[in-house]
């Protein structure tokens, strides 16, 4: 309103030039600053002033007006350059902030996506170290019982070559004369032990019934030749089946060997790499936290920012809008100034009257 008021005073005083002196006059009276000069313009009128004093006045009013005009000019000035540094400085900021944003922003969502494969990652070896361990327990338990046959199974086949053993011994005592009453008790031990016999049954049958028959009908060399040969027969088919289950049993203990280091191996690498999948989950979950307190702090600062930039512009917005007011006004103070000289150098007379009869 001040400025539109001071634009209106500008209009009407250029508008006086074109009307009588008395009105223009008027018009600079009914000014504040018009008023306060013609009063000092009366003074000097009153004590018979001379006219060029006057004009010194006005001069000196003048000088005033430009002298402020250009203080206020150089202030605004540096007003301006102090406010484009401060509003690039902070936008400068406010730039910086939003990079910040952005980029822990993309930090933070990339390493979300990271933790997901990592989290996927260590349950996928969290389940092959125990697929691997229920693997070495149920293998360890098939070779465990591999042993155990194997060896139940040998100490069977001892036990028959044992029992072989004596009834080649049994035959050859009865070669060389001994009388079968003479070993009967051994006989019947002997022939206990081969009938009690489950694991070769059918192997053992037919000593026991070459035996059985030897008691029964009495004792004959072609008879004892022939069991002596059919034990040879048996005890060579047992070591023979002895040495291809020890065979069996050391090729299957190699496998286990082999196998188990490699179980063993396996299962060291996968607790490793769990170790390092929790320590790299770790490092990801505080990534991601780093970044989220990082997007915090930056948007806070960025705001701030802002809210300075807004201060800063509005400031400089009320600066400007001081600098127009005044500059328009002492235009039309320079303005006034310019039609006082005009009227007093031109129109004195008029002039004089005129202050004098004012209030």
């Amino acid at each position: 309103m001040q400025k539109l008021a001071v634009l209106a005073l500008v209009l009407a005083i250029t508008a006086a030039k074109f009307v009588d002196t008395h009105t223009s006059l008027a018009q600079i009276n009914a000014d504040p600053f018009g008023h306060v000069v013609l009063s000092a313009i009366k003074a000097h009128l009153l004590a018979q002033t001379p006219a060029n004093e006057v004009n010194m006045l006005l001069n000196g009013v003048g000088a005033g007006i430009v002298q402020d005009q250009n203080d206020h000019d150089h202030a605004f000035e540096l007003d301006t350059t102090t406010n484009n540094r401060i509003v690039e400085d902070l936008e400068k900021e406010i730039l910086y902030h939003q990079n910040q944003i952005a980029s822990n922003t993309q930090l933070r969502d990339d390493t979300i996506e990271a933790l997901a494969v990592s989290e996927e990652d260590i349950r996928v070896t969290i389940a092959d170290i125990a697929n691997n361990e229920a693997t070495y327990a149920r293998e360890e338990a098939t070779r465990n019982q591999q042993h155990e046959t194997f060896v139940a199974k040998v100490a069977a086949i001892d036990d028959v070559i044992d029992a072989i053993d004596e009834a080649a011994k049994l035959i050859q005592h009865l070669s060389l004369g001994a009388s079968f009453a003479q070993l009967k008790s051994k006989y019947d031990t002997l022939h206990k032990k081969l009938s009690d016999n489950t694991s070769h049954s059918a192997l053992l049958q037919p000593v026991i019934t070459a035996l059985t028959e030897l008691a029964t009908h009495g004792v004959n060399q072609k008879a004892l030749t022939k069991i002596a040969q059919l034990l040879s027969e048996i005890r060579q088919q047992l070591v023979s089946e002895k040495a291809a289950k020890t065979d069996v049993e050391e090729r299957q203990a190699a496998h286990w060997a082999e196998f188990s280091v490699h179980l063993a191996n396996e299962h060291t690498r996968l607790v490793e790499r769990k170790a390092q999948l929790e320590v790299q989950i770790q490092e990801q979950k505080d990534t991601i936290e780093d970044a989220q307190s990082w997007i915090e702090f930056h948007t806070l600062e960025l705001e701030n920012s802002e809210e300075r930039l807004a201060g800063q512009q509005a400031w400089y917005a009320v600066q400007s809008q001081i600098y127009e007011t005044q500059t328009a006004e002492r235009e039309a103070q320079q303005e006034i100034v310019d039609r006082l000289q005009e009227h007093i150098s031109e129109k004195l007379s008029t002039t004089a009257q005129f202050i004098a009869s004012r209030n």
